[in-house]
């Protein structure tokens, strides 16, 4: 192993974005669009990492698209392994694949591959980025890798094939979390061992996530027959399968060498490239596509999967092709390129130098871009520019379509334009986001109370803790318990609400805090968006879901020619031509109807596109979509109808637009907590709310049918309704307090809820008969008669102990899923909440028990009080008995003192003790014969 000194680049000045105002979500389960920018947080600063320059021309970035370039503090280790199984003529430090996700930078340098993880900081939630690049598949010599431009089941896929050793195997890499893992494929055996030849490799490899396996493009060697190549087809689940493709086809007698492949999910439109271009929409049968030369070698594909796409040969050579068409389009170097360069550096651009080298091309929001290093006055930098497609296209028909006329004494020169059309216009377009589900929100910035007007440091991070406290709201609105308002920022604002004009006075007088006045009502979720006369970026539909839209066509001329009908009926035809291709017809259906403009020479065609209800089953909302197309051509418009706009000509005549069959990102079950409560009220004559009123889960009275009410909420459009389908309930676990909630196994929820069980474990019941399939489980709706509780003897909620004088209380954790019993969408909804139930009975045991407790007490007690009342007066008479002896023995003692010590007195003195002694013993034996005689 040899090992080179790691390259450090030199960091750029990070600028400052704008502080923004309308922000475009949508939900992350979703965002598998491919051009996405690679944004990593390095020292607090949002960079994008490109691992180096290279220093040939050989960098293939793939997958990707940039806004800004910066380089960053990175390490690599550039080694360089050279053994026997990884051969390798010299050493290089030129970075040959660059692959991105949505969270790692893979690279390949030599044979060696590494992977860089990016630090997103979303809402309070950050996963830890690397410090340095991370090797990966150390003792594997990897030759090329492969892109996977979709992920799929929340992870992420890249592919490595390899050399060596492993030649005819494929490492299948993982990418979840965060975290990568691969796996060798095929399992069993090589794919040299399947097809049943020695000698093989593989040139490229596509993953087919709807199909969930792999289309392998091999290359075979045979001593006898030299080279061939095969598509291989490896299903994950059931083994290999091939398709030959022979090294000479019969309409050409050149040798074809392909290279790779590139397939679209969308349309099923595959491509095998080479020194020739391959188009399939079965993966079986091929179109040899002639206008692309054969002395030629494609080095790469870019796809927008918007029905365009972007040839880059061996030779830096551009060229450009759209999807259902079979012509390809030679951008650069061309006579358009050479001036509309000449033209940009007229005007100075700083997007253009006299020695520039393209690293990648790319496709961003349907455009196409270059990403070019630039060296200009000895300094290199990266810049993304865009690629004029429409404008080159526009010079080459008009270069190739002009003709001389002689009109007079002079040349006079004309143009013939191709296009059969001269006005389109996309009309009775419906509000978008129904069908493009992103989540807007308007997010303006607070005023600021300062004489100049300019935000300071204070302001801005006011704005920042605000859109950071939105994207929290958005995120944490996914509840059971449905609020009353359909919008996350209500419950920001609900407690404020009454002081907003106080707040707007302060900042009328200049008295807000911190000099900063925030608006309340600038800060809203959007969800009434209107179309912009034109086809949304991608549409969803549910079940039996339509997208209908008309498009409006004009032209020079006659545009309408009669033909004849039976008898002498004749009939307006149109000259325009309107066709559309469905990639899954027997899923979709297109109704095209047409509508003459006689008076404005124009035809009205009304499209409207149908889910069929035949092909998909029910899925998590935004999960396992079925990817599907349509495309809308006006017959000899391709390549030759432009249109001008503020943003520069514009190509028309074809619309691509990608669709998704399943159920839509957005939509969600919830708790209808406020309608339950209120006809639970009706129908029950009384509602009894537990003894510690919890507003966020109130309780539900035992004894009382519970009926319960779900509500099916539009995240996106802001639409919530009544669940009006089927569903299954379940309690699925519980406990008598918050802090003892347990979960139930699969066989106590079937105990517990199942209408079959013989064992006295239910918890509940119904009066409706509608059951499951297999009977096992009960099938409520939103017009069932209810829910009685019974918690019986074997059930988890019998006999529960009371904590205090109230009677007993429940939380059940309840489970509601309309999977496989509800027929009108393809969402499959599942809820759990916590239901708390208050009065629980107690068991006749634990009754009788507490009745014979109670009853002993209060007899207890009762005779006690009894015995108490009865011997109070013998206690008392004793207890005076005892104090008279008591002051009788004190009085005889004090006087026996008084006459010791009275000794030297005089006999007065003796006399008047004497008849004090008298007295006082009358009056006592008087008081003793009183006492006696009162009883009687």
């Amino acid at each position: 192993m040899r090992c080179r000194s790691p390259w450090r680049p030199e960091r750029a000045e990070q600028p400052r974005a704008p502080p923004p105002q309308l922000f475009h979500l949508i939900p992350r389960y979703f965002v598998n669009v491919p051009s996405r920018p690679l944004w990593y947080t390095v020292d607090q600063s949002p960079v994008l990492i490109l691992g180096g320059i290279p220093e040939e021309k050989s960098i293939l970035l793939t997958d990707t698209s940039f806004k800004d370039f910066f380089l960053v503090e990175l390490s690599i280790d550039s080694c360089w392994v050279g053994s026997f199984y990884c051969p390798h003529p010299n050493f290089t430090a030129t970075i040959y694949d660059a692959i991105a996700t949505e969270s790692i930078l893979f690279i390949r340098q030599n044979q060696l591959v590494y992977y860089f993880t990016g630090t997103y900081i979303t809402l309070h939630e950050s996963n830890r980025g690397s410090g340095s690049w991370v090797r990966v598949l150390a003792k594997e010599c990897i030759k090329k890798l492969c892109p996977v431009h979709f992920h799929s089941n929340g992870s992420e896929y890249i592919m490595a094939l390899t050399t060596g050793k492993n030649e005819g195997y494929v490492h299948f890499g993982t990418i979840t979390d965060g975290r990568v893992s691969f796996e060798l494929l095929p399992r069993k055996q090589s794919v040299c061992q399947g097809i049943q030849v020695v000698n093989c490799s593989i040139t490229w490899a596509i993953y087919m996530e709807d199909h969930h396996r792999l289309l392998l493009l091999v290359e075979i060697e045979d001593p006898a027959a030299g080279k061939r190549f095969q598509v291989v087809s490896y299903d994950l689940a059931r083994g290999l399968e091939f398709l030959m493709i022979l090294g000479t086809e019969s309409y050409t007698n050149f040798p074809m060498v392909p290279k790779g492949m590139s397939y679209n999910p969308y349309n099923h439109m595959l491509f095998i490239w080479g020194n020739f271009l391959l188009q399939s929409y079965d993966n079986e049968n091929f179109i040899y596509l002639l206008d692309f030369p054969k002395e030629l070698s494609i080095k790469y594909l870019v796809n927008s999967f918007r029905g365009e796409m972007a040839i880059v040969t061996e030779t830096e050579e551009i060229w450009y092709l759209l999807e259902g068409s079979h012509r390809v389009y030679k951008l650069f170097p061309s006579e358009g390129w050479e001036v509309y360069v000449s033209l940009q550096r007229m005007h100075q651009s700083s997007l253009h130098a006299p020695n520039e080298t393209m690293v990648t091309l790319f496709y961003e929001d349907s455009k196409l871009y270059q990403l070019v290093y630039l060296i200009n006055d000895q300094q290199g930098r990266l810049v993304k520019r865009l690629v004029p497609v429409e404008q080159l296209l526009m010079y080459q028909q008009l270069g190739n379509r002009y003709i001389l006329e002689r009109q007079g004494g002079h040349l006079t020169l004309s143009f013939s334009n191709l296009c059969p059309f001269t006005v389109m216009r996309l009309r009775d377009l419906p509000n978008p986001q129904i069908y493009t589900r992103q989540e807007r929100y308007r997010a303006r910035p607070p005023r600021v109370l300062e004489a100049s007007g300019f935000h300071t440091r204070n302001s801005l991070a006011v704005y920042q803790g605000l859109v950071y406290y939105l994207l929290w709201l958005h995120s944490k609105y996914y509840k059971p318990y449905a609020d009353p308002v359909h919008d996350p920022t209500w419950r920001w604002w609900k407690n404020k609400k009454q002081d907003h004009h106080y707040y707007f006075y302060l900042a009328s007088n200049w008295q807000s805090a911190g000099n900063v006045h925030i608006d309340m009502a600038s800060y809203e979720k959007i969800y009434d968006l209107k179309a912009e006369h034109e086809l949304p970026e991608r549409i969803f539909l549910d079940k039996g879901a339509s997208y209908r839209f008309s498009i409006f066509l004009s032209v020079r001329g006659h545009s309408f020619k009669s033909e004849a009908q039976s008898g002498f009926s004749f009939y307006l035809r149109s000259r325009l031509d309107l066709g559309l291709v469905l990639a899954h017809p027997h899923c979709i259906e297109a109704v095209v109807w047409q509508e003459l403009l006689i008076n404005r020479n124009s035809v009205l065609f009304w499209v409207t596109l149908s889910d069929k209800k035949a092909c998909f089953d029910q899925g998590i909302s935004g999960h396992h979509l079925m990817k599907t197309s349509m495309l809308i051509k006006v017959v000899g418009s391709a390549g030759h109808c432009f249109q001008n706009t503020y943003q520069g000509p514009r190509m028309q005549g074809n619309l691509m637009v990608p669709m998704f069959i399943g159920c839509p990102p957005g939509k969600r079950l919830a708790f209808d907590i406020t309608y339950t409560l209120q006809y639970n009220r009706q129908q029950n004559k009384h509602y009894f709310d537990c003894v510690h009123v919890d507003r966020e889960m109130p309780c539900f009275l035992f004894r009382d049918i519970f009926y319960p009410f779900f509500l099916i909420q539009d995240l996106v459009t802001g639409d919530s309704g009544s669940f009006q389908g089927s569903y299954v309930l379940k309690v699925v676990g519980g406990g008598p307090t918050l802090d003892t909630i347990k979960e139930y196994s699969e066989e106590d929820i079937y105990r517990y809820n199942s209408p079959l069980d013989k064992t006295d474990s239910l918890i509940w019941t119904t009066r409706n008969a509608t059951t499951t399939e297999d009977p096992a489980f009960n099938i409520l709706s939103h017009q069932s008669l209810g829910i009685e509780w019974l918690c019986l003897e074997n059930s988890p909620c019998h006999d529960t102990i009371p904590h205090s004088i109230f009677a007993p209380e429940f939380f059940f954790k309840v489970l509601v899923s309309n999977r496989g019993v509800d027929k009108s969408t393809y969402c499959d909804y599942q809820l759990t909440f916590l239901l708390h139930i208050h009065g629980l009975p107690l068991s006749a045991t634990r009754a009788l028990f507490i009745l014979v407790v109670s009853a002993s007490i209060f007899l207890g007690l009762v005779v006690l009080y009894l015995i108490f009342c009865l011997l109070l007066p013998v206690m008392m008479k004793a207890c005076n008995i005892l104090r008279w002896k008591i002051n009788n023995l004190i009085a005889s003692e004090s006087y026996y003192s008084s006459t010791s010590s009275s000794m030297i007195f005089s006999s007065a003195s003796r006399t008047r003790s004497r008849i004090g002694s008298r007295i006082s013993s009358r009056i006592i034996s008087k008081m003793a014969e009183e006492k006696t005689a009162k009883p009687e």
